[in-house]
């Protein structure tokens, strides 16, 4: 069972490596060490990067009202969400580059 879930997961992305590129046979960008960075990515730090960006809303709940008082509350909106959200949503996949 644990080999089908890897065949299927390292054949998605192989396909949505060149998904952008329009054609399946152009393959000089695909290494293993970008595939394994993909899954790294896909099954590790994008998990973590949305449960930061949902704590982060949480934790500017409860922030926000000693924001407003500090006239800060676009920076720690910032901070606390949309930056940990662009991080996990905006990202190329494997690219822990920003």
């Amino acid at each position: 069972m644990n080999k089908l879930l890897v065949s299927i997961a390292l054949f998605g992305l192989i396909v949505s490596a060149n998904a952008d590129t329009g054609s399946v046979s152009n393959t000089d960008d695909i290494t293993a060490e970008n595939v394994f960075a993909s899954i790294g990515d896909l099954v590790l730090v994008r998990p973590i990067g949305a449960a930061a960006t949902v704590a982060g809303f949480g934790a500017f709940a409860v922030a926000s009202p000693f924001a407003a008082m500090a006239d800060a509350t676009e920076e720690v909106y910032d901070t606390l969400v949309t930056n940990p959200g662009e991080y996990t949503f905006c990202r190329d996949l494997g690219d822990f580059s920003k």
